[in-house]
């Protein structure tokens, strides 16, 4: 059962620390041109070399802030359930590990539904060459940690079949 835990807490770490990485970073959109080169996130943009904060922001860009918070939250509740695992098995009448494995499939729900939102409305929204406009790193981090926390869930799931 420890051999599975150890793991498991840290792939809801490194989950978490993409999301966190995903969440905050401005590399979601990235555009580039013979003079001009921008990059935009979820919180500002970015021009050459000057950068702004939104002034007023899209619905689907605030749809997606939100379910990345959730799944942020969800996130946190997984890790720190598999943390205080190791040291007892329940709180109250709920076991912890599968409050961490809820948590981790609620988390990773919530970052595809986030990212699905953003890419439908991106992909219908850009009225761009291809080529032109392309997801960013912070794009990409964001949907490993949709996978991680799906991995992390099933990973916290055979700990509970094992026990």
């Amino acid at each position: 059962m420890a051999s599975l835990r150890i793991p498991s807490t840290a792939l809801a770490l490194l989950s978490l620390l993409l999301l966190l990485a995903a969440l905050g970073s401005d590399r979601w959109l990235v555009a580039d041109g013979h003079l001009v080169t921008s990059y935009s996130g979820l919180w500002k943009v970015c021009v050459n070399s000057g950068c702004w904060t939104f002034a007023s922001v899209p619905g689907y860009i605030e749809s997606t802030r939100a379910f990345l918070f959730l799944a942020m939250i969800a996130g946190f509740l997984s890790f720190f359930a598999l943390l205080a695992s190791f040291f007892r098995s329940h709180l109250g009448s709920m076991s912890l590990t599968l409050i961490s494995a809820v948590g981790s499939f609620s988390a990773g729900l919530c970052a595809m539904i986030a990212l699905a939102v953003y890419t439908g409305e991106f992909a219908g929204a850009v009225n761009v060459a291809p080529g032109q406009v392309t997801f960013g790193w912070s794009f990409g981090l964001g949907w490993a940690s949709f996978l991680l926390f799906l991995i992390t869930g099933v990973v916290t799931l055979r700990i509970l079949r094992v026990s």
